[in-house]
């Protein structure tokens, strides 16, 4: 697996997500820091709708940088996220990316069935 093409890391702030970042668009993200000259991802998210201000929910978090992608959709951004979350190991995620709201999907890695 290669999962979905990140730019980045930038710095994570708010600045930064301004930056870089356009409002009113799907997405996936990646949040780590920098080690070693290595990005080391520490979690993995997405937002269905603005991935703007889905990465912004994070802020008062640990993490020093971000990475991200945008999607064509809710539903591609789930898929990508699902991508992400099996490609890495030892993620802050708690559990397994749900779909959104009002999709009953499959994973396309786990094949789970996974309702919001």
């Amino acid at each position: 697996m290669t999962g979905p093409r990140l730019y980045g890391p930038f710095q994570f702030t708010e600045p930064g997500i301004d930056a870089h970042v356009q409002s009113n668009s799907p997405g996936v993200y990646t949040l780590g820091s920098i080690r070693n000259d290595r990005f080391l991802i520490g979690y993995v998210g997405r937002a269905d709708v603005d991935l703007r201000t889905g990465l912004k929910t994070h802020l008062a978090g640990a993490y020093q940088q971000f990475k991200f992608a945008y999607a064509l959709s809710a539903k591609d951004a789930f898929e990508r996220q699902c991508e992400l979350y099996h490609e890495y190991v030892g993620l802050d995620n708690q559990c397994h990316p749900c779909p959104p709201s009002g999709m009953n999907l499959l994973c396309p890695w786990c094949r789970t069935l996974l309702a919001p």
